[in-house]
Formats: C-alpha cells, structure tokens, sequence
C-alpha cells in the first residue's frame, strides 16, 4: 500500500508543493501581483500577457498546479483594482501554467512520473531542459493567441465579491 509514497518521483511532487506554499505564505504571491500590475498596467491584453509570460516561466521550474495556486490571489487583486473580469484572467492563467510546465522535466507531475518509470526500466531517461525548445514554442504561441484572438473569446464573469460591490448602492452622495 505505501510503496507509491516511497517512489522519488511523488516524494519531489510532494516538495514543490510544500515550496510553493511556502512562496504564498511569505508573501512571495503578494509581491508578484504588484510587480505583473507594475509590469502590464491596466490595459486587459498586456495584463493577461504578462500573467501568461509570468506563470508560464514560474511553471516550468516548479510544478504547474503550485504555480497556479500561487498566483491567483495575486490576480483576483489585480481583477480588483483593475475592473477585469476575473474570468478573463483566471483562464489565461490556468492555460499557460500547463504550457509552460511543459518546458522542463520538473513542470508537471506527468513528466515526472515519466521520467522514474523509464528509469525504474533502465530505459534511457531525458535531460531537464531536453522539452524546452517545444515547450517554449507552446507557450509563446500560446500567449500570443491568448492576445489576440483567444481573450475575445473568454468569458466576462466576475467573482462574488465583485458582483457585491457592483450591487452595493454608492453611499458617497
């Protein structure tokens, strides 16, 4: 039953979670959230390519899921400040962590777990960087789908919170 937890590749899974847990809880989130609204102002085609750009990078040298998980309080801020759709920015997010992920052998759990079972066979096993070069065509074209065509797609749904304000009468007059 516990000879799966003892497998090198669910141990690493396991560490980049517990590292990008430690990233959100340092304020590591925080501090990425203002620097992509620094970075990409307000204007929604930059924001979402610099949060492509952003996650993509981060997922390709932690794990995708983590990545995610680490930059969506940061984006429901930046939703907040800016007035985009959270939507428009949350899906952006999800899809260029994948692509991104794809990029090195520690991106995602699959590539992982790929690697220790080839091993484990005494198969011939890839370098880390060995995906970058399709990963990074991926993500670029990605992203600038995302840009250009693929945000007119997105849907415009706001979180509850904003849906609250929206509803709040204005008690300033």
């Amino acid at each position: 039953v516990f000879d799966g937890f003892a497998n090198s590749a669910v141990i690493t899974v396991w560490a980049v979670y517990i590292v990008s847990g430690g990233l959100f809880r340092t304020g590591v989130a925080d501090a990425m959230g203002r620097g992509i609204l620094r970075l990409a102002g307000d204007k929604e085609p930059r924001l979402i390519g610099t949060i492509m750009v952003t996650c993509g990078v981060i997922s390709a040298f932690m794990n995708n899921v983590g990545a995610t998980a680490m930059l969506m309080p940061a984006l429901i801020g930046i939703s907040r400040r800016t007035k985009v759709a959270i939507s428009k920015l949350l899906i952006p997010l999800a899809f260029s962590s994948l692509l991104g992920g794809a990029m090195t052998l520690i991106g995602t759990p699959a590539n992982i777990l790929a690697m220790s079972i080839l091993a484990d066979r005494g198969l011939e096993t890839v370098g880390f960087f060995e995906f970058f070069p399709l990963g990074l065509v991926l993500l670029t074209t990605g992203v600038l789908y995302m840009e250009l065509i693929g945000r007119h797609l997105l849907p415009d749904r706001q979180g509850p919170q904003a849906r609250r304000d929206a509803a709040r009468p204005d008690r300033s007059t």
